[in-house]
Formats: C-alpha cells, sequence, structure tokens
C-alpha cells in the first residue's frame, strides 16, 4: 500500500479498499482496510510522537539559518514524559514584510484541528498592498482561553 498511498495522497480507505480487491481478488472489510492504511501512512510519515521529538531540531534549525524568528514551543509533564502543549511560530521575513509593505491591521483567526490530537490553530495575518492575505504568524494549542 505504501507506493500506492505516496502516488494516490489523497486517496482514502474506500479508494484502497477497492484498489486491493481488485489487484488481488480478496474481501476486505472496511476496518481492517483502514487499519492497513493507518499502518502504511506511519511506514511512509512516521509517527506522532517521533515527530514531537523533531520539533526541537526544527527550532534550532529556524534560529540558525533565520535570526530574529521567534518560536516557542510550550511542553508540559505527563506523568514521567513531557507533553506538548502549544507552540507559536513568526519568521523574521514575515514580520518584516508586514512592517515594510501591509496595512496597518492584524487578524486573528482559529480553526479546529480533528483526527489523533486536537486542538486549535490560529493564524495572525494581514493585508498586503494587492489587497491579498499576508501570513504573519500561527500558533498551535489547546483551547481558546486566557493562557493560550
Amino acid at each position: 500500500m505504501t507506493d500506492w498511498l505516496k502516488k494516490n495522497p489523497s486517496k482514502g480507505p474506500k479508494a484502497a479498499k477497492e484498489k486491493v480487491e481488485g489487484d488481488y481478488g480478496i474481501k476486505l472489510k472496511y476496518s481492517k482496510e483502514y487499519s492497513g492504511m493507518q499502518l502504511a501512512l506511519q511506514q511512509i510519515h512516521g509517527k506522532y510522537e517521533e515527530s514531537f521529538k523533531l520539533l526541537f531540531n526544527w527550532k534550532g534549525q529556524i534560529d540558525i539559518t533565520c535570526p530574529g524568528s521567534i518560536i516557542e514551543i510550550d511542553v508540559g509533564k505527563g506523568g514521567k514524559r513531557r507533553m506538548f502543549k502549544r507552540i507559536f511560530v513568526t519568521l523574521k521575513p514575515c514580520v518584516d514584510g508586514f512592517l515594510a509593505g501591509c496595512r496597518p491591521f492584524i487578524s486573528v483567526d482559529a480553526s479546529s484541528l480533528i483526527g489523533k490530537y486536537t486542538g486549535q490553530l490560529a493564524s495572525a495575518t494581514g493585508v498586503d498592498g494587492h489587497n491579498w492575505l499576508y501570513h504573519i504568524a500561527y500558533a498551535i494549542f489547546g483551547s481558546e482561553d486566557k493562557d493560550n
């Protein structure tokens, strides 16, 4: 399934089920194909937990390649393990571009995240000289509250 998923990243479990049934002449339950697809995606992209470990390496690389950027990662304790709480990201070129050529207005909007990990994705945008949205910063956090 991994090769097929790499070529067809927008396809879902139903299409994968039809592909396997057509290629091998077997009948699968939807739940089995869904589980198989999740395993294949994990082999392609890695586990969520491993990606979290790479977050701090990514921050370090941004600090080196794009000085002046602000990346704040907040973690909490979940027993003996560290758990992701929230992140705020704004890159220096985005801030400089906003200050140099955008209207003095910032809009903040949030969207719900669904899937294995839930939360909110908030973005701060401005409007440039062409009346296009100009992205300034984004944040990921658990819920819209005073602390976040």
